[in-house]
């Protein structure tokens, strides 16, 4: 695996930010020694320097951190990504069920809910709700099929079933069986009946900036943008790890793998276990509060469109999936590391889905360019070997943790995992903690947690057979009725006529001057 591409294309959340930390470097130089180095600049390393700080805020020694990061600061996924804090309340359960039984499902399910008050929580006592736009509200799965609405009140039937009506889960998703009162709800025209249930939704790239100033003017972070690491050593005889970058090294007692889709680049043996999958979204013009509810239409288990509106003074809309039309082009996206480039015919797509998809949408001609601030971008989220995240300790590293492999699905797992792994590294280093009220009192979940059997067992990952079934699930989806209407045919020359890599080139950073200086923070 190698490292990600220098010239992402624009994405709409990074470029309308425009954050001071983007490219930051605290010192002109690389520390000399750290107590935690956290290769990672997106959400999960973000919120591991966030927690090491916040556990041992009121204690006498706080650790002194290091965060590294290959491209701009939170310029991956995390800045890329759809927005939407938005739990699997439900639609999973019956593959989790089936998979590890009634309990860990509701496990998995209660872990990603709680997130939506840990968020609240933490935004309120920070004082950064409205900078990072985070709103709670409900959110609806709606139904354009018979196909799908079988799949997800089936879903939550089953949940229903064995938890009982009493379950606090169950209560709080409500069902909209009639087609106009689920269109009604959901703007989403032709919906034949929705699942609502809570969520929330985030600026992502501005509530990872956000926590990082906080941590940044409690003066035990040092972060330096456009430093790509190339090797992690194991310990040394004194303790010391050496984690050596492009530009020097640092030496450290504790090292946090917060690299996501890039987790093999460091420790190759998550070579076949977190793989990259190319994604693209839209921001789309509307007026001011259009959209009342964020929500997803679904037409099968492959197919759907994701979205969310901005509140002023932004109001885009933000549009993500596509599905109908990448069905068509499985090879753009399954197993790609090349969010430098765009998805051909994609943006034409999305520009057609407001006035195709959206009850009374007051425009006829939307326009996904907004000014030059990415209309249309790419990213790179990830596929799992077994389809869960990779949290904890990483095995025959001692000194050594991994947050990696989130598969497109982070906002809702992130924040409590990177908890969990604050508490271990802290207690590896013996350094005096005491959790934070509220954040941190569900365990990790158990298919998140990484044990040298389930690293040894994924070993053998079919990765050719991830394409091939990827592919096949997208061919079978191609020849139904609603991937076929003329806005999902759109021509374009797919990916695997193309003469680019299927997988990233090497980051090589250019001999770009850095303008380091001592940014005025407020907490």
């Amino acid at each position: 695996m190698v490292l990600p591409c220098t010239n992402p294309t624009k994405s709409y959340w990074i470029e309308a930010a425009d954050s001071p930390l983007r490219d930051l470097r605290s010192t002109p130089e690389l520390p000399e020694t750290a107590d935690v180095v956290i290769i990672g600049g997106g959400y999960s390393g973000a919120t591991t320097a966030y927690w090491l700080d916040k556990y041992t805020k009121n204690h006498g020694k706080q650790p002194s951190m290091v965060l590294l990061e290959a491209r701009d600061i939170c310029g991956g996924a995390t800045g890329r990504n759809g927005g939407q804090l938005r739990p699997h309340a439900y639609s999973r359960y019956t593959v989790w069920a089936d998979r590890f039984g009634p309990d860990t499902a509701m496990e998995l399910i209660r872990h990603e809910m709680a997130h939506i008050p840990a968020f609240a929580e933490l935004a309120a006592e920070e004082g950064i709700a409205d900078e990072i736009c985070l709103q709670f509200g409900e959110t609806f799965d709606a139904a354009m099929t018979g196909e799908a609405w079988t799949r997800l009140k089936g879903a939550l039937d089953a949940m229903r079933r064995d938890h009982g009506d009493d379950n606090e889960v169950v209560q709080v998703c409500r069902v909209l069986a009639d087609a106009k009162e689920a269109e009604d709800f959901s703007q989403m025209k032709g919906a034949l009946g929705a699942i609502v249930h809570p969520a929330g939704q985030v600026w992502a790239y501005k509530f990872v900036h956000a926590i990082l100033r906080i941590v940044l003017a409690r003066g035990n972070l040092n972060v330096q943008a456009h430093t790509p690491v190339v090797r992690v050593s194991e310990k040394d005889a004194d303790g010391w790890i050496h984690v050596r970058t492009e530009r020097g090294e640092v030496r450290t007692r504790a090292v946090v793998h917060a690299t996501n889709a890039w987790a093999s680049h460091l420790r190759p043996e998550y070579s076949n276990l977190v793989l990259p999958e190319k994604g693209t979204l839209a921001a789309i013009k509307a007026p001011a509060g259009f959209i009342k509810h964020t929500g997803a239409q679904h037409w099968d288990a492959t197919v759907n469109n994701y979205h969310l509106q901005l509140p002023a003074p932004h109001n885009a809309i933000i549009l993500g999936g596509a599905r109908q039309y990448l069905v068509h082009r499985p090879s753009d996206c399954v197993l790609r590391g090349d969010d430098d480039q765009p998805m051909p015919g994609v943006d034409e797509f999305f520009r057609s889905w407001p006035s195709s998809d959206v009850q009374a949408w007051p425009e006829s001609d939307a326009a996904t360019k907004l000014e030059e601030q990415g209309g249309s971008w790419t990213g790179i989220e990830t596929t799992s070997a077994d389809g869960f995240p990779f949290v904890g300790a990483a095995p025959q590293h001692p000194g050594q943790w991994i947050t990696a492999g989130f598969a497109g699905h982070g906002m809702p797992r992130i924040l409590l995992s990177t908890s969990s792994i604050s508490t271990l590294v802290l207690d590896a280093l013996g350094i005096e903690h005491s959790e934070p009220s509220g954040v941190a009192q569900l365990p990790l979940p158990k298919p998140f947690q990484v044990t040298q059997d389930r690293v040894d067992r994924l070993q053998n990952t079919d990765v050719e057979g991830i394409r091939t079934r990827f592919t096949a699930n997208c061919k079978a989806s191609s020849v139904k009725p609603f991937c076929n209407v003329e806005r999902s045919r759109v021509p374009g020359k797919p990916a695997s006529d193309r003469d680019e890599p299927s997988w990233a080139p090497s980051c090589k950073v250019s001999e770009k001057v850095l303008h380091v200086e001592s940014i005025p923070l407020r907490v």
